[in-house]
Order: structure tokens, then C-alpha cells, then sequence
């Protein structure tokens, strides 16, 4: 099964971050903008987002604990890019044709309040990494 072409559309990169205030500093310097931080309890991380004109929008992820997936990243492999981010307007949809294509369901979909409590769900597949699904705005 092919891949809906417009079912994916991008949003995001995702970076595991030790120290979100410090990771921050250095995207601020070269204009970015950044959203407060936020808390998301339900995946264990700090979150803010970065925007600058004309480039993608950045997500920095800072582990709250040692349960968050993103501690065991930088564990691995130390500050990285993270996850690749597209907005879908059918989480379910989008799930059933990953899955169609080898990506296994990680976790979700839960709301993730960093997102205006729409629904995320993050995907795997070896062959190209951590993907999260963000339900667009109705």
C-alpha cells in the first residue's frame, strides 16, 4: 500500500536537548524566536517550540525524568535531531498506512498539552526513524 501523499504534511523537527534554556540560546542567536516552555506530563518533557521566518520550526524536548524516551536518547546518542513532526487530519488513518508499511505504533495517541491538546502519536520504522503524527486543527 502507497502512502496518501497529502496525508502527511510537515510540521517539525524534534531535538533531544539536555538543557533546553542553554540549547535555546544558541537558536535565539541566530533569530529564531521561541514559545514559553511547557510541561508535558504525559511524555515526560520540557517543550519549546522555535520559528524564524522562511525556516522549519523546531521542537526542543528536555527529559523531565528518567522515564521520558527522550533521556534514553541522550543517553545514546547525546543531543540530535529527535523526531521528524507532519500534521495529519485523520490520526487513525494516517496510523493504519504507516502501519501498512512497516512502522510500529511507540506510543499514543494521547493528547500532548504543548499541542493545544490535539492528539500526537509517535511511529518507528528502522529504516527512518522516530515520526510523530500531530492531528491538524479543525
Amino acid at each position: 500500500m502507497d502512502i496518501n501523499h497529502s496525508l502527511l504534511m510537515f510540521d517539525h523537527i524534534g531535538i533531544a536537548c539536555r538543557d533546553i534554556e542553554k540549547t535555546k540560546a544558541f537558536y535565539l542567536a541566530m533569530g529564531y524566536e521561541a514559545s514559553p516552555v511547557v510541561e508535558d506530563t504525559i511524555q515526560h518533557v520540557r517543550i519549546s517550540f522555535l520559528t524564524k521566518s522562511g525556516e522549519p520550526k523546531l521542537e526542543l524536548l528536555e527529559p523531565m525524568d528518567e522515564q521520558s524516551p527522550v533521556a534514553r536518547t541522550l543517553d545514546t546518542v547525546g543531543v540530535s535531531p529527535y523526531h521528524l513532526c507532519y500534521r495529519v487530519v485523520n490520526i487513525e488513518e494516517a496510523i493504519a498506512q504507516l502501519r501498512a508499511q512497516r512502522f510500529l505504533l511507540v506510543n499514543g495517541p494521547v493528547p500532548a498539552c504543548a499541542m493545544e491538546n490535539r492528539r500526537v502519536a509517535f511511529m518507528f520504522q528502522k529504516n527512518n526513524g522516530l515520526i510523530e503524527l500531530v492531528e491538524s486543527q479543525v
